[in-house]
């Protein structure tokens, strides 16, 4: 983790201290030196179970009126004996809770870190994320504003708050099977949603994962990223990273379609997971296409040695300096079953790393080459036509790679990590 993504741990600690100690101080109000102290009932509160419905909607519009100051009677009534003053009180708890989050927005805007866990709730998981730029502040407080109920629940319910999590991707799956009647989603649902997924202490279930997936996708959304500022467009992209990273219950193919269409470098990994599963049942070459391309453009160097091993070299004689692994063989030793595939791969690769090296691909006999707009690969046959020019195209590679050795030497090892060089 980088500094600018560090937590400041005495802020931290001064913010969960002075929230501990005020519900330390409450306890201490309750009990002090083993005598229970009760707290006065306010006369408001005793209203709230009158045997008169009128009066009781009076006490209840009274105690709305007073706002953040009739918290702590309210707090008293959810330990009354009569349950009707119970359940008004836990009603209008919530309902002032709300109040105070949103009367506290412009402060948590201009520093989180002096407000409470409860009223900025999740904020240190959310900067461990984005960093502690003006457009995370931003994005936070918006979302906030947006999902309030949802994330009030993260500050106030610890232990259940991921079941409220749940329930609300349940609303918008039905909203995503019938968008004819629904308005568009509003970005910072999206955005929302995507945070508390990558909570550490949400474990997500396999529905509630592509409904994330597909909240992703959703036009509304996109559109929002590619046109918002550039400074929130890069905090929305530093939870894209962290979803297309961490949900290991999406598949890689979902998960580069993501990372490519958001132009996500943390999409590697799902590339290099397509490469290494070519040989399986189901493969597509599509998919295939696309990782290689995908690490063609945001891997450049270090992607070298994934895309060699690619190539159809069985008879072409390699420099034997730093030799990668080239071979047509799987890894237990036997021939791949699908030809067409292994060369359209080997083409691929091969054209990967003429651009990577900032070779012409002319040169090497590819001379029809057409991307698309999101960066594939537009073609479903090999890219080299005859087995003698892909022939002569290998032997160009290998003759350039002789020449070239610095491109194919291990990165030094930073000595700051310990290690001398």
């Amino acid at each position: 983790m980088d500094s600018s993504t560090q937590l400041p741990a005495s802020r931290t600690v001064v913010r969960r201290s002075c929230s501990r100690f005020v519900a330390a101080f409450c306890l201490w109000g309750l009990s002090a030196g083993g005598v229970l102290w009760a707290k006065p009932v306010h006369p408001l509160v005793r209203q709230l179970g009158d045997p008169q419905f009128e009066r009781r909607v009076a006490a209840e519009q009274e105690i709305l009126h007073q706002g953040a100051a009739a918290l702590e009677w309210i707090e008293a009534g959810l330990q009354s004996d009569d349950w009707e003053i119970r359940q008004r009180s836990l009603r209008l708890l919530k309902i002032l809770r709300e109040f105070s989050l949103i009367n506290q927005l412009e402060r948590v805007r201009e520093d989180p870190w002096t407000v409470s866990e409860e009223l900025a709730p999740a904020w240190e998981v959310f900067h461990s994320f984005t960093g502690d730029s003006e457009a995370a502040r931003t994005l936070y407080v918006r979302m906030i504003e947006q999902e309030g109920e949802l994330m009030l629940a993260v500050g106030l319910q610890p232990h259940h708050w991921m079941e409220h999590f749940e329930r609300r991707c349940a609303d918008l799956r039905i909203h995503l099977m019938d968008r004819r009647n629904s308005q568009d989603l509003h970005p910072m649902t999206v955005l929302t949603l995507l945070f508390l997924a990558e909570h550490p202490e949400n474990k997500l279930n396999l529905a509630s994962s592509q409904t994330i997936t597909n909240l992703l996708v959703d036009p509304a959304f996109y559109n929002y990223v590619q046109n918002c500022p550039a400074e929130e467009a890069k905090v929305c992209r530093a939870l894209l990273s962290e979803w297309v990273q961490r949900s290991g219950q999406i598949t890689p193919p979902s998960r580069l379609e993501l990372s490519t269409r958001y132009q996500l470098p943390a999409g590697a990994a799902a590339a290099r997971e397509i490469l290494a599963n070519r040989h399986a049942v189901g493969a597509s070459r599509t998919q295939l296409q696309n990782a290689i391309r995908f690490l063609t453009i945001y891997e450049t160097q270090a992607s070298l040695q994934d895309l060699e091993p690619l190539l159809s070299l069985s008879d072409v004689t390699l420099p034997s300096m730093n030799p990668p692994r080239l071979s047509r063989r799987d890894a237990d030793g036997t021939s791949p079953q699908n030809t067409t595939q292994e060369t359209q791969a080997s083409d691929l690769a091969l054209l990967g790393l003429v651009q990577m090296t900032g070779q012409d691909p002319q040169s090497y006999g590819f001379a029809n080459v057409r991307i698309d707009l999101d960066h594939r690969y537009n073609t479903n046959v090999p890219l080299i036509t005859s087995e003698i020019d892909r022939h002569q195209a290998l032997l160009r590679w290998s003759s350039w790679r002789a020449a070239h050795p610095m491109w194919f030497r291990s990165a030094p090892t930073d000595a700051s990590e310990g290690t001398p060089l």
